[in-house]
Parts: C-alpha cells; structure tokens; sequence
C-alpha cells in the first residue's frame, strides 16, 4: 500500500462546515465581551486588544462567501479594493464563482491567525474550496470609518471571468469528472458507487457502496485536484483526460498524474480511475 494512503482515516478535525465557528473563536469572544482577561486566549500575551471585531468582520466575511450573500461580500471590502480590482456590481453567482469558487468550510483560530499590527490586521484561515482541497489564504482588513473592511484577499481573482462559451461538447464531461473526484476527497462513497460504469463494477466485482474504512484502504487522503478541460478528448461515446491528485497532509503530500476515463449510460459515468488502489 502506498504511504499515501496509511493516514487516510484521520480527519481533518478542525475543519468546520461554513457558519460554524471554532470554540476558541466563541471563547475569546466571549471574553472580549465580559471584559475578562485574555491571557489563555492566544500566543504569550493572548488576543490583542480590538481582534474581537476583527474576528467578528473576517468570520461575518467568510460565512458570506459561504452562503452566496454577495451583497454583503462586496460590502465589506474598501472602496480602494473595489475600485483597483474592478469587482462587478453587484456580483453574479458565476462572476463569484469564477474569483473564487465555492466555499465549503474554513478554519479560522484567533489565538494564532490574527495579528494586529495599528490600523491593520492580518488573518490567515484555511478555506476549503469546492474541488481545490484547503488553502492557507491571508485577508488583510484595515480600519475604515470605525470599521474592519478587507484591503486584499488572497483567495479571490477578480480577473478571471466566467465561461461564456465553453465547448459545448466537453462541458458534461468536465463536470461528471469534477463531481466525482469531489465526491472521492469528500468521501461520498454512494455517489462514487452511483457513478461508476456498469463495466467498471463488473471487472472489479463492486455490488454496493464501500464503508468509510473500505474507501480510505483504496483512495486514501486526498486534498486537492486539477486538470486542464481544454485536453479533455472526446471521442464518440467516450471522453478522458488526465488528472492530477494531490494525496497526503500539510507538509507531507504526494502528487499522482493518471487518466480518467468516462462513458455514457444514459449519463456520463466513470469508467476508469486508476487512483482507486485494489
């Protein structure tokens, strides 16, 4: 078994879905707000005074993201962000998508990711974003009018647009591979099970969906994906395109380049997948 794939049980446990803070984010809050001391709060001096309302606006941001509240988005950056990065107003699901992508989580810890430096602050989180694996991604806020508003995000490029025209004939393609190899990174085992070729389950004598346990034993920990739809090949039925994972933890990952391959049964499925060890 590759080393890959020994650790692929664990969890990222903290890791929260989005809307959902975590604990030491509500204890440090709550202290701020009773006025407590702060000294088992953060680093050797806890929380700076004030990082409760940076805390407060970087967290209020990100579950925005997370639930598509656009308006509320592009009202929390400066008009100097707006204006430099020429941000659409008001935004578009696709034009959010296509700067960022879909946020499905974050982990955000105030004892270690909030540094306040005057009138500037600088929060670090890990975003989970649809398809991507986590990214460590630095907001920077600064003091406008009396409040924290973002001067720069790393997780967003407000550069690339939407798709207009894609080629009609790869777009189901593209998104029956991006569906499934997100279903693998998130453990969905029913929809990998759904959507793999009647052919691919006979040859490989798959009668029902894998436990947990069983799929971490022949996918193991996955972060992170990426292939190039212009290469995607489609040839009557059939389509492929080689794809790239990126398995393992933070500091220890492993990249695996293989082609995945997709037929039609009455809708595109899965019908070779080399990442699936045997």
């Amino acid at each position: 078994m590759s080393e890959r794939r020994k650790d692929s049980a664990k969890g990222e446990s903290l890791i929260f879905k989005r809307s959902v803070l975590t604990i030491a984010v509500l204890a440090c809050i709550a202290l701020l707000t009773s006025g407590l001391s702060l000294s088992g709060c953060g680093n050797a001096g806890g929380v700076q005074l004030g990082s409760q309302a940076v805390v407060e606006s970087a967290t209020g941001f990100l579950d925005a993201c997370g639930n598509l509240e656009l308006d509320k988005v592009r009202s929390f950056f400066t008009q100097n962000y707006l204006d430099e990065n020429q941000v659409p107003d008001p935004i578009t699901p696709d034009e959010f998508d296509a700067a960022m992508g879909t946020l499905t989580s974050y982990r955000l810890d105030p004892d270690s990711d909030v540094s306040l430096q005057g009138a500037q602050a600088i929060v670090t989180a890990g975003l989970n974003i649809n398809g991507k694996g986590e990214r460590m991604e630095t907001l920077i806020l600064k003091l406008d009018g009396g409040t924290w508003k973002g001067e720069s995000f790393t997780a967003m490029d407000w550069s690339i647009k939407p798709k207009t025209t894609p080629p009609s004939g790869d777009v189901e393609v593209e998104q029956s591979i991006r569906d499934f190899v997100t279903a693998c990174i998130d453990g969905k085992t029913e929809y990998v099970f759904t959507h793999l070729s009647s052919e691919y389950k006979e040859k490989h004598h798959l009668e029902k969906a894998w436990t947990s346990a069983e799929f971490s034993g022949i996918f193991g920990t996955a972060r992170s994906y990426s292939f190039n739809p212009q290469d995607i090949d489609v040839s009557g039925n059939r389509a492929g395109v080689d794809v790239t994972i990126e398995f393992g933890t933070k500091g220890n990952l492993e990249s695996q380049t293989s082609r995945v391959e997709v037929v039609r049964e009455g809708k595109r499925l899965i019908d070779s997948f080399p990442f699936f060890i045997y």
